[in-house]
């Protein structure tokens, strides 16, 4: 049976986006268990750290829940290497990343990759894109995995969804990767800093 998980982000006490990751984790048992035990994450959470920056990294099933705190340090990326695969498949959040670590592994001296499928820019190795065109932020419409923060922006109307083939990634001026633990006010990449 395939684990799943959720990283949250947990900051001086307060965790951030926990709609976001109850909805997803909800509809991830749904999906792929039919029916399911409710969890609450708010019930589940407990006995975390007061101060600083950690992850909380939850690993589920249908029989199984664990959680745990990791401090956090944010990576800095500045080079993200394009890497095509028409195969791979991360529609849920699996403890499982084999096949996104292979094409991690291609990404000779850059920091990250932008993996293409079909065509189309959808995510990086651990983070969804955002791409600046006119002062306007567009999110890839079919990214591998629909994350949390990806989620909360569309909501607010703060980005876009568009298709992008990877012909037009140059069209673009900065790109951003965002996900539980990094923002929307992360600082861009430009372009430039993409590898073909």
């Amino acid at each position: 049976m395939c684990q799943l998980i959720e990283s949250i982000k947990l900051l001086d006490g307060t965790f951030h986006n926990l709609e976001y990751h109850q909805r997803r984790m909800e509809s991830s048992l749904k999906e792929l268990f039919g029916s399911y035990p409710v969890v609450n994450l708010e019930d589940r959470l407990q006995d975390w750290p007061t101060t600083g920056l950690f992850k909380c990294r939850i690993r589920y099933d249908i029989d199984f829940f664990e959680v745990g705190y990791v401090p956090y340090q944010m990576t800095s990326i500045r080079s993200l290497k394009i890497v095509e695969d028409n195969t791979v498949e991360y529609e849920y959040k699996y403890a499982n990343r084999s096949d996104i670590e292979r094409l991690f592994n291609k990404r000779e001296a850059c920091d990250d990759i932008i993996i293409v499928k079909d065509g189309l820019v959808t995510d990086s190795s651990y983070t969804n894109l955002l791409f600046r065109k006119d002062n306007c932020w567009y999110t890839p419409q079919k990214p591998l995995l629909k994350g949390t923060k990806r989620e909360e922006l569309l909501d607010k109307g703060l980005i876009n969804e568009k298709e992008i083939p990877l012909q037009d990634v140059t069209r673009y001026e900065s790109i951003k990767l965002i996900n539980a633990m990094r923002g929307f006010e992360q600082e861009g990449i430009d372009v430039s800093n993409i590898v073909f």
